[in-house]
């Protein structure tokens, strides 16, 4: 069951992030949804967070290209690759949405702008926690195999040894 769950939250959130992200890269989906993107990120980048320790400010259309690039690219991995590669794609959109949410903050949006990035982190870290909890459970599952496997062996040898008394 958890295992389907996990499945569920990938496909979806990944077919969102890739909506999402193509509405920032390009005006073919929504015109007006990706002029006020662009707004948005002209303000977001005057928050930049990293802005304080590097130095460095981003050019806005720039950062909302590698954003929307990057949302793009990890809801692919979402929705189509398997294994090890939608851990981080999970973890990378948690971080992007923090600072979403930090950005959001700085430029006083209000929680109105920040309720979708608080969400969408909630229903990473659910899809993360439900995922690490399915590798605890396989993992004991297969020690437990193991052990009784090891039990059976233990019990044939004893009894041949016996046999052969």
């Amino acid at each position: 069951m958890a295992s389907f769950v996990v499945k569920v939250l990938s496909i979806t959130l990944g077919l969102f992030f890739i909506f999402v992200g193509l509405l920032k890269l390009s005006p073919v989906v929504n015109k007006e949804l990706y002029k006020e993107m662009r707004k948005q990120y002209i303000r977001m980048a005057k928050v930049f967070p990293l802005v304080d320790i590097t130095g460095w400010k981003p050019n806005a259309h720039i950062y909302r290209k590698v954003i929307a690039s990057v949302e793009v690219t990890c809801g692919t991995i979402l929705v189509l690759i398997p294994g090890p590669l939608k851990v981080l794609a999970n973890i990378l959109m948690i971080l992007l949405y923090a600072n979403d949410i930090l950005a959001h903050a700085q430029i006083k949006d209000g929680l109105q702008r920040m309720s979708l990035p608080i969400v969408f982190i909630l229903l990473l870290s659910c899809r993360l926690l439900i995922y690490y909890q399915e590798v605890q459970r396989e993992k004991k599952e297969k020690l437990e195999k193991e052990k009784q496997s090891n039990e059976a062996q233990e019990k044939k040898t004893s009894v041949e040894d016996k046999k052969t008394q």
